[in-house]
Order: C-alpha cells, then sequence, then structure tokens
C-alpha cells in the first residue's frame, strides 16, 4: 500500500481522496498509511489537504536545518528545508522566522530552490575562481558558476557555510557549528594576497562583483572587510582602474558627507598597487553576521521588475516591502551614480536585509565611475557629460540631493593628488 503512495506521491501532490483511486484503499487506511510514512508531508493550504513525497538532496537527507547567525555569533534554526520529491522544495518555519522566507506566494513552496539560498550561490570574479577550483577538484561542478543546478548549489552551501555571504546556514551541521576565530591580516600582506586570487587560489569568501577582490579579517581596523585592487606598475591600464577605485573611494565619502547609507572603506598604497578596503556590512565583529539578500533576489522573487534600481524598488514599495523612506534613498543613489557615470548599477549591485515582514536598505557600495573603465583591455580617452535629470519621472527633492552630491564628489577627486594626469586634465575641463 504504502509503495503505491509513494509511486504516486513521486509523480505529484495528491489529496487522500487522490490516494484512494490510486490505491483502490478505504479512506481509514490511507490516513493510517500517510500517518506512519516519515517521507510524506502535508503540504500548506489548500482544501482538501495535499501531500507530498520528500527526497534527499544536497548529499544529506530530506530535512534540511536552515539558521541563521546573529550579530553576536549564535546560531538559530529559523526554518527546515525539505525537498519534495516531485520537484521543488518547501519551507517549514519555526517561530520567528522572517514572512519574507515564505516567497512571493506566502507559503514556503517553491519550484526550485529558495530565493534567498539561489541568491548565495558563487558569483563574479571570485564565483568563477570558486567554481573553477571546485571543477578541477572533481569534475562535478561546472567551471562556470552560471551553469550551476540546485543540487550543485545545495552541496557547496551545505560544505561552505562559514563563507556565505549574509547570515544564512543550511544543512546538518548548520546548527553546531563550531566558532572560528579569523586569521587577521596586516595591511602589508595585502599584495601576497592579491596574487594569490589572481593565481587561482580559493578565496575564503564567494562574495560578488567583477572586479578583482579578495575578502579577510584586517588586523588594522579589526573588522571583516573587501578588498579590491589595480594592477601593479604605472602603465594606461593600472593608472585607469587606480582611477576607478579612488572614484569609488569618494563616492562613498560624499554620500557619507549628505548621510546617505554607504559602506566604510580606506584607501591603502601598498607593493606598488592600490587597495581600496571596504568594511562588509553582513559581518559584525569576530563571529557575528546579517541579513543581506540582493535585489535581484528580491525582484525575481517579489515584483519581477528587472531593470533598474528604481524600477524594482518602487514595485517593491507598492507592495509595502520597503519604505517610503528607503525608495527616497534608491532614488537619490541611483540618480547620483548616472550623475558620477556609473554604469554598472544593475540589480546584483543594490543589497537589502530582511526584517520580519519587510526589506530595509543596506549602505550603498561599488558606487564608482566604471563608465572609465578599461574595455576589453583598451584604455579609451575620458569622456562623460552629466545627464539632465530634469523631467525624468523622479521627484525634485531626491534629484536635488543628487546633484549636490555629485558636485561634492567632483570636487573630491578633482583635489585627490593620486589621480592620473589624464584624469586631471578631463576634469579640469569639466569645471564651469
Amino acid at each position: 500500500m504504502s509503495t503505491t503512495i509513494r509511486e504516486t506521491l513521486q509523480r505529484s501532490p495528491a489529496t487522500a481522496k487522490e490516494l484512494q483511486q490510486a490505491s483502490g484503499a478505504s479512506q481509514a487506511t490511507i490516513s493510517r498509511q500517510l500517518q506512519g510514512m516519515a517521507d510524506v508531508i502535508r503540504l500548506p493550504g489548500g482544501r482538501p489537504p495535499r501531500y507530498a513525497l520528500t527526497r534527499s538532496a544536497f548529499g544529506a537527507d530530506d530535512n534540511l536545518p536552515l539558521c541563521a547567525v546573529d550579530m553576536h555569533g549564535n546560531t538559530e534554526l529559523v526554518a527546515r528545508l525539505r525537498p519534495l520529491a516531485h520537484g521543488g522544495f518547501l519551507i517549514e518555519p519555526s517561530i520567528g522566522m522572517p514572512s519574507l522566507l515564505l516567497g512571493a506566494n506566502r507559503n514556503g513552496l517553491y519550484d526550485d530552490l529558495p530565493w534567498f539560498l539561489d541568491d548565495l550561490r558563487p558569483q563574479g570574479f571570485l564565483g568563477r575562481q570558486i567554481a573553477a577550483a571546485l571543477h578541477a577538484q572533481s569534475g562535478e561542478f561546472p567551471g562556470d558558476p552560471r551553469l550551476w543546478n540546485s543540487g550543485h548549489i545545495g552541496r557547496y552551501l551545505i560544505a561552505n557555510g562559514d563563507d556565505l555571504p549574509g547570515n544564512t546556514r543550511i544543512g546538518p551541521s548548520a546548527y553546531f557549528r563550531v566558532r572560528h576565530r579569523p586569521a587577521a591580516v596586516a595591511t602589508s600582506d595585502y599584495p601576497i594576497w592579491a596574487e594569490r586570487v589572481l593565481g587561482g587560489e580559493i578565496p575564503a569568501s564567494s562574495a560578488g562583483g567583477e572586479q578583482p577582490k579578495f575578502a579577510l579579517y584586517s588586523a588594522e581596523v579589526q573588522a571583516h572587510v573587501i578588498v579590491k585592487f589595480s594592477p601593479p606598475g604605472n602603465d594606461p591600464v593600472a593608472r585607469r582602474w587606480r582611477d576607478i577605485l579612488l572614484s569609488e573611494f569618494h563616492a562613498t565619502e560624499a554620500l557619507h558627507e549628505f548621510s546617505l547609507p554607504a559602506v566604510e572603506s580606506r584607501l591603502l598604497e601598498v607593493g606598488g598597487r592600490l587597495f581600496l578596503e571596504a568594511r562588509r556590512f553582513d559581518r559584525v565583529g569576530e563571529y557575528g553576521r546579517s541579513s543581506m539578500v540582493s535585489l535581484q533576489a528580491a525582484d525575481t522573487e517579489f515584483v519581477g521588475a528587472g531593470s533598474n534600481w528604481l524600477r524594482s524598488v518602487r514595485a517593491l514599495h507598492s507592495l509595502n516591502l520597503i519604505s517610503v523612506t528607503h525608495l527616497f534613498d534608491v532614488e537619490v543613489l541611483y540618480a547620483f551614480g548616472r550623475l558620477i557615470n556609473n554604469t554598472d548599477m544593475h540589480l546584483g549591485n543594490l543589497s537589502l536585509t530582511i526584517e520580519g515582514d519587510v526589506f530595509r536598505l543596506l549602505p550603498a557600495y561599488d558606487m564608482c565611475s566604471m563608465g572609465f573603465a578599461p574595455r576589453g583591455g583598451e584604455v579609451l580617452p575620458f569622456a562623460f557629460t552629466p545627464p539632465d535629470l530634469a523631467g525624468e519621472g523622479t521627484g525634485e527633492g531626491p534629484h536635488r540631493v543628487a546633484y549636490g552630491i555629485a558636485a561634492s564628489f567632483w570636487r573630491r577627486l578633482a583635489a585627490d593628488p593620486r589621480i592620473s594626469p589624464e584624469l586631471a586634465g578631463f576634469l579640469d575641463q569639466m569645471r564651469p
């Protein structure tokens, strides 16, 4: 009898009546059989209730703890992930789990890996390094992380929970992880780390983004940081990437001046390279963590606007998923980015944190004059005309603030003696 039930549920969820019809058994027999099957669960919602068969996944079992690490480094069970035999997953919440983890339908049922877990896949420069290393080790993982399916992602998340962005941990050992004190790295060692990551060694984090970078715990600032760096030397490509890093530093400084949320960063010149060190806002102290998801993931699950920061955050606001204050900040940030030639404001370059039923905006990062970056290894002459934002549908208030921040940015950048002669000449021409 239970074999027939399993065969039916392998294909799709079913009601008790449908299981009766498939097996020819009585209602009482079906009920008794279902109660004795640990791998059959009742799905949320729906009348009459539907039942589904679970399956083992990711080299583990069919009941995977989903945990969150708090700001003190303590781990709390927030839900269980139940892979389903017919495909997809179910989130079974614990008390206090943020409702947003249940997804747009608010029932915890997903056709594929839940949106907030899929967001943790290796991405960008470091993601390609990770995927290439795993592919070389066993061949079980595609060398391009964009080709990973939910099975690849799940196995990676279970094995690398301590290095993931945000505060989510998954798998049999997630709840019982031992806290390891991070090894503090001195600034003088940054050139060694740059060579290591460029040489293809597995980095200590799967942080996204396309620019070369590494993640570590800084001995000087006593914090987890992500560090970008320029090529060594003083050739045109190295000078241009130094200018890009300088623009990112001064963009965050200008945002701070106007009390806009932006990452804390500092510039360091070591071993012939310029390093931009940014404090991670998903890490607290040595062991603490905080929630972080990309706007891309939130958009894909809840709105599907999928084009730019403004459209996506406006759609989230219309669903009461983000406050008008954060909407205003995003309107300012997006306008500011356009005024400083930031051509890289995709949805993966803005992050949110989850607080119960809503999202909150996290500090801006990767805000720089990326439009000046080398293209295909070629350094083009500086050229940029700030757009006229009037009449574009955003309120006058955000534009006024953005113009003020942009003016501060250009002044700061022009006054920095570390910019290249080429950028200095261009900025001199830009002055009214």
